[in-house]
């Protein structure tokens, strides 16, 4: 049996992750509409992001105008990034989300410094290069 699970597993990595992902003409007309700054990306998301997408999407409805503006500038700059600026932004929120929360407020700040600063020498920050 471990071996037919072995074989399995193998065949399993050879699927393209496109054809286990979401495609596009596979969401919902209200998906596609709140999803649609991805749609020119959306075949090349990782199937955990698109589950992840989608699930942004169906809670949508609930948010205020205020709260579903914003979502849609974050898709939109989302959308716009590389597959190398997302990996690095992923990232980013994952060491992010190891700060003690005690100390965030601190980290945004500092951020938020080298970004003003970068900005009047004119440098390109690192994340958006």
């Amino acid at each position: 049996m471990s071996c037919y699970l072995k074989l399995l597993f193998a065949a399993s990595l050879l699927v393209p992750l496109s054809t286990l992902a979401e495609p596009w003409s596979g969401l919902s007309a209200d998906q596609q509409r709140v999803l649609a700054p991805l749609a020119a990306t959306w075949g090349t998301l990782p199937e955990k992001e698109q589950r992840s997408f989608i699930g942004i999407a169906k809670g949508y409805s609930k948010l205020s105008l205020e709260k579903q503006q914003r979502l849609h500038e974050q898709l939109e700059a989302w959308g716009k990034l590389t597959t190398e600026q997302r990996h690095r932004a992923r990232e980013k929120f994952t060491a992010f989300s190891k700060v003690p929360e005690e100390k965030r407020e601190a980290v945004k700040q500092m951020v938020r410094e080298q970004q003003a600063n970068s900005a009047a020498s004119g440098v390109q920050p690192a994340s958006t290069r």
